[in-house]
């Protein structure tokens, strides 16, 4: 299915919008005071050691100290961090000291103990073929065998392709080794590209996306990174008119309202109904207005298969993450049990940053969980109530 990426720019706001068949998928947002730091590259300094947690909170020079878990550390010690998940409400970003850096096809991954194929890629055949090209590849680093990852977008890339993509490879991670001799800690050493950029190399797998992009100079810029760091060249459109007229006319304005909403409509007249508490996201569906079939059991199968295939997205949409509870509709039979189950499992395939969902029990709870790397969209695009405090309720005007 065609895919096309859509960036809109506006002054301190810039907006990511991935559409496949049409179709909103993804979408991402940065501020200008409030930019991601995933992936970014830290020489850091440990401020202070929790003990009780096995944890350290790290100085990385910029914003609120990050947080480490793990590992022999002393206080005042200086090391190399990268970030993992960004601030999340009172909480710092997530660091590690695995050091990985991607490119289009391949991952550096600094303390692995060997080459490896992303299990997304199935073909045996294919995985032999890429298992074959790993030494060649990890020559081309001038790396010591085993620190080189293959990504699913090299599935049935060619050789030449892919040794290209080594020695981009090669050049980022020579250019951090010389940031980390001369930065002087706490500070940045290597940082991720801008928004579209990183979407670009995240997505171009197997084409090349279209991209619409509304602002010239981001334009300039997308073209003369991919050119340097991915080896390709976009198809990329201008597209300079009335601010913020590239989303609304491709409906992306209206998907992100709706993914502020709480309840979500299904096809056939049910709906699902998101909340998101501090510990997890819980999702109840419900049958709404659908009265489908004569027999109530095939009624409540068809909801849950519409929300099967609906939740996936809206939790991509929506940026959600951590622990993720469904209540589906309680089904009688085991079989349509099962069929929800494995349909749900067919939807979070497509999902990188999703795990497997398991069945708890016989009355349809459903348990999964999404790897949580940014703050969820809710919290970019909005801020909690005044009145309430952020519960969804005012009190009496009588009390």
């Amino acid at each position: 299915m065609d895919e096309e990426i859509l960036v809109s720019v506006r002054a301190g706001l810039t907006r990511v919008a991935l559409l496949s068949g049409g179709v909103v998928q993804e979408l991402h947002l940065e501020t200008a005071d409030r930019p991601s730091l995933v992936g970014n590259i830290y020489r850091g300094r440990v401020q202070r050691l929790v003990a009780g947690m096995d944890s350290a909170f790290i100085d990385i020079g910029s914003g609120p100290n990050g947080l480490l878990s793990g590992g022999d550390l002393r206080a005042g010690q200086v090391l190399l961090v990268q970030v993992t998940r960004d601030a999340l409400g009172d909480k710092g970003p997530r660091l590690t000291t695995a050091i990985t850096l991607a490119s289009r096809y391949l991952v550096l991954a600094t303390v692995s103990t060997r080459g490896s194929v992303s299990r997304r890629i199935r073909s045996e055949s294919e995985r032999q073929r890429l298992r074959h090209l790993l030494p060649e590849l990890v020559a081309e680093l001038g790396l010591e065998e085993g620190k080189l990852i293959v990504r699913t977008a090299a599935e049935h890339a060619a050789a030449e392709v892919l040794r290209a993509d080594a020695r981009r490879l090669a050049a980022r991670w020579l250019s951090l080794r010389a940031n980390v001799a001369h930065a002087s800690p706490p500070g940045l050493v290597l940082a991720e590209p801008p928004l579209p950029q990183r979407v670009l190399r995240d997505t171009a797998a197997a084409g090349v996306p279209r991209m619409v992009v509304d602002d010239s100079h981001c334009a300039a810029e997308i073209l003369a990174w991919s050119a340097e760091h991915l080896g390709l060249a976009v198809p990329l459109t201008e597209h300079c008119d009335d601010a913020g007229s590239l989303f609304r006319r491709r409906g992306v304005e209206r998907e992100i309202s709706a993914a502020l909403a709480a309840v979500v409509p299904l096809p056939s007249g049910g709906n699902l109904v998101i909340e998101r508490t501090e510990a997890m996201t819980t999702v109840d569906v419900n049958t709404g207005a659908y009265t489908g079939h004569s027999d109530l059991q095939q009624t409540l199968l068809q909801t849950n298969l519409e929300a099967a295939a609906t939740l996936p997205r809206q939790l991509r949409l929506r940026g959600l993450g951590g622990i993720v509870a469904v209540d589906f509709i309680d089904l009688q039979e085991p079989g349509h049990r099962r069929t929800v189950l494995a349909a749900l499992q067919q939807a979070l395939a497509d999902d990188p940053d999703a795990g497997p969902a398991s069945s708890v029990g016989k009355l349809g709870l459903v348990i999964l969980t999404r790897k949580q790397t940014r703050p969820p969209l809710a919290d970019l695009l909005t801020l909690p109530c005044s009145q309430c405090g952020g519960s969804g309720r005012a009190p009496r005007a009588a009390l």
